[in-house]
């Protein structure tokens, strides 16, 4: 039989296991969201109730421009959805609630790319300058940073074609830690794979036109600690890229030689889309096609994992 001393104690420890749980559990609101310059770039202050434990996620769009940060839990108790700012690049912010969680959309006059940072209990935004991000344009887009440390070798790599009649190219990654950048030079597509090596076996030229897509070559060779894979394709072309997992794709498919005819008969109408995201999650992504695109896309619970995509 259980003593009153010990069975008050122990009702004292389940009382107060529930209280820590539900304080350290406590979710953040968004109080306040202000914007300044600061040594001349502009800084979004998004202040919550409770401090974050961990940076948010978030994807740049480029057309619209925009940074839209998920934060998950959050609540907006501002008493309004949308903040006017006019400073500097920056025309206003909007919080949306959705589901577990809450984003947070920074619209802009140009594309840029931004810092995130921790302050007590606020989140700050730092944008680049706009004229940083043009100069950065010219040089190699850096589609995923470098996280390895040390050098791995590429596993392999494979060439196809898409049933639209566009070029693929994939190349087996030792791990998702792999940085890569991409730029064209001339009338030429650069992939480099940053910390990398290319076994003796995938030092090759492929010669692919046999295929019938706008890629006629693919070149790797080893230059210094990067991986670099030059893609020669013909004509008037268009690339995109993306990675799921360890798997990374450069697709090249043939330009629509008229663009007005995206708006004409039927087929696709409405603004254009530009996404990059970094190792955003699937289900992440394709809610924001749905916020885009005003459409209902329903996702089973087996839908998992991380993307990167340009």
């Amino acid at each position: 039989m259980m003593k009153r001393n010990e069975w008050s104690w122990r009702a004292f420890l389940a009382a107060a296991a529930v209280f820590a749980s539900g304080w350290a559990h406590a979710a953040p609101a968004v109080e306040n969201i202000s914007g300044s310059l600061q040594g001349g770039n502009e800084v979004v202050r998004i202040e919550f109730s409770e401090p974050l434990t961990t940076l948010p996620t978030g994807f740049v769009t480029q057309s619209p421009p925009r940074i839209a940060l998920d934060v998950p839990g959050a609540t907006n108790t501002m008493g309004r959805n949308g903040v006017e700012m006019n400073v500097g690049n920056l025309r206003s912010v909007n919080v949306v609630q959705s589901g577990d969680r809450s984003r947070v959309v920074l619209n802009l006059k140009s594309p840029t790319n931004y810092k995130l940072a921790i302050d007590g209990k606020a989140l700050l935004v730092t944008l680049d300058p706009v004229a940083q991000t043009v100069a950065a344009a010219a040089s190699p887009q850096a589609f995923a940073e470098s996280r390895n440390r040390d050098p791995q070798p590429l596993r392999d790599m494979d060439f196809r074609r898409g049933p639209d009649g566009s070029g693929r190219v994939v190349v087996d990654l030792p791990t998702n830690q792999v940085g890569v950048d991409i730029r064209q030079q001339g009338q030429s597509l650069v992939v480099d794979f940053l910390k990398s090596t290319l076994p003796e076996g995938l030092r090759r030229r492929m010669d692919v036109t046999d295929f019938g897509t706008p890629i006629q070559s693919v070149t790797t060779t080893q230059v210094g600690d990067r991986v670099r894979m030059i893609i020669e394709p013909r004509g008037v072309w268009e690339h995109s890229a993306y990675q799921s997992d360890t798997q990374f794709v450069v697709e090249v498919r043939q330009q629509k030689q008229d663009p007005n005819k995206l708006s004409q008969g039927p087929g696709y109408t409405g603004e254009k889309l530009s996404l990059n995201f970094q190792n955003i999650e699937v289900r992440s992504l394709l809610q924001v096609i749905a916020d885009f695109t005003n459409f209902n896309i329903v996702t089973s619970d087996s839908v998992t994992g991380a993307v990167t995509l340009r």
